[in-house]
């Protein structure tokens, strides 16, 4: 299977499950918000470190860790990522609260793009980070709890 570009460091499969890329292709990419596409690789360039986000193409374990079907029992019912807008990350090389921090440290650069707008608070979340790009009309990262 072709990989498709998406950003300097991310593929398409790593961010749409696998029925969406083998029914949809390179179209996929329309049921992505690209503001949490920007976010990402934005983010990605400032930590420095790859990131593991969907491994489904290479029979890894993730393939709802970006957008995900609307019938999937995981998540919440009215969860983000089934409108395209959120991501969790496994941070390659850095713990999720170095990520965090790096988020943190820029959150005013991602909240007036609105490219990352809300974060999972990662006391529950240790092993990844999940962002997502809702509109919350706030001047800094709305934190909540899974």
């Amino acid at each position: 299977m072709n990989r498709i570009a998406v950003t300097d460091n991310f593929f398409l499969d790593e961010l749409v499950p696998p029925e969406i890329y083998s029914a949809r292709g390179s179209k996929s990419i329309t049921l992505l918000d690209m503001r949490i596409v920007n976010g990402l690789q934005h983010l990605r360039e400032l930590a420095g470190v790859p990131f593991t986000i969907n491994t489904w193409l290479n029979k890894g374990q993730f393939d709802e860790r970006g957008l995900r079907l609307s019938a999937t029992r995981t998540g919440a019912k009215w969860s983000q990522h089934k409108y395209g807008r959120a991501i969790d990350i496994d941070p390659q090389g850095m713990s999720v609260a170095g990520l965090f921090a790096i988020l943190k440290a820029n959150e005013k650069y991602f909240i007036e793009r609105q490219w990352i707008t809300t974060v999972e608070n990662i006391e529950f979340t240790k092993t990844w980070l999940h962002i997502d790009c809702r509109y919350t009309g706030l001047d800094h990262l709305l934190i909540v709890n899974p």
